[in-house]
Formats: C-alpha cells, structure tokens, sequence
C-alpha cells in the first residue's frame, strides 16, 4: 500500500519497557525524580520529570515546564529569561530526552513536543543574542521568534536550531546540522544551512 503523501503524520512514540530496564537505570532515574522535585521543583501536575547532575536552570521572567519523565541529562542548560510585561516559556513534552550538554534559551517560546530526542552538544535558540548593525537601508526583523518542535522529533549532535523554526513530527535533524527556515513532517535534513535530504517514515 501506497502511502498518501498528503496525509497528516502520525506522531510515533519511545517506547520503554520497565520490566527489562537494569537495577542501575532505575536508581537513576529514581534519584532524578527526587532531584527534580526537591531541588529543582519541577514535579508537579504535569508528572515527574527527570533532572541528572549539573543541570542549569534560568527563569527570570520566564517559566520552565518539563512533562512526565522527560529526561534532562548532565550539565544541560534550561534558560527561560523574558522581560517584564514579556515573559519567557520554554516546555518540553513528555518522554523526550535531552542530552549532555545542550543549551536551550528561551527569550520568547521554545516548545518541544514529546517523545522527542535531542542529543548533546546542541543549542536551540528562539533570538541572536546580539544585535547586529545593518547598513543604513537595510531592514531585517529583528527580536525573539519562537520555536516550535513537534512530537517524535530527533535532533542529531551539535546540531543548532535558530529563532522562527518549526520542526514537524517524526523529523529527523542530522548531527551538526544548523536549522534557520522550516522542516516538514517526517523529513530528513542535514548541512549547514540544513536542506532536505529526503522524506523519511519516522525513526525509532
């Protein structure tokens, strides 16, 4: 059977068989759960996340929700810093991982659907940072753009998604892939500026 190239996709999901999983990853988890709710106080109606060691935190003017065992792995920064009258989100789903060493700031809206998973080293951006000085007649937006990350997407090592990006469901994004314009639904993109490489069904 032909798929229909213009039918909505289908978010897929992680599964994660509890049974199977080994004594040290239950302690580990179990640890980050507590990490989470005691020290970070992430846990709450949304369900229990998991934070591991070194994690940064930033809200100012902002707010940070992370969803049902969404794991947050070593020396991640989560930044959410808006401005009064401005405030910052930055929310992550349920079941989507983030790995070591990530960077995601918020000035405006980061979100980042579930069962995602986001490998290390990589920076997702929602504003430049700086201001660049254009030449006189020249205009080009400026400020914070969200950034919107469907479900069941994969983001490759150090790759770098930047302000005004929208990543469909069941992308994936090739490592050191840098993301400036629009990805569609289960499309697979690479370089710098990434381009669509081919369609793909999904990953696992």
């Amino acid at each position: 059977m032909i798929a229909d190239p213009h039918a909505m996709p289908v978010p897929q999901v992680r599964p994660i068989d509890h049974r199977r999983m080994a004594v040290w990853r239950k302690s580990q988890i179990a640890v980050g759960i507590a990490r989470a709710a005691l020290r970070h106080f992430k846990a709450g109606r949304s369900g229990l996340p998991i934070i591991h060691r070194d994690v940064v935190i930033r809200e100012h003017h902002g707010s940070i929700h992370l969803g049902h065992l969404s794991e947050i792995h070593d020396r991640v920064v989560l930044s959410a810093i808006g401005s009064e009258g401005a405030p910052a989100r930055l929310s992550v789903g349920s079941m989507t991982s983030i790995w070591y060493g990530t960077v995601i700031s918020a000035r405006a809206e980061i979100s980042i659907g579930a069962h995602c998973a986001i490998s290390w080293n990589c920076s997702i951006l929602d504003e430049d940072m700086h201001e660049i000085i254009e030449l006189p007649g020249t205009n080009k937006p400026r400020g914070p753009r969200p950034v919107q990350i469907a479900d069941h997407v994969w983001i490759g090592a150090g790759a770098v998604v930047l302000k005004g990006v929208h990543i469909g469901e069941n992308a994936i994004v090739a490592a050191g892939a840098i993301v400036t314009h629009d990805v569609p639904p289960e499309t697979l993109v690479a370089g710098a500026p990434a381009r669509v490489i081919r369609r793909v069904a999904g990953w696992r």
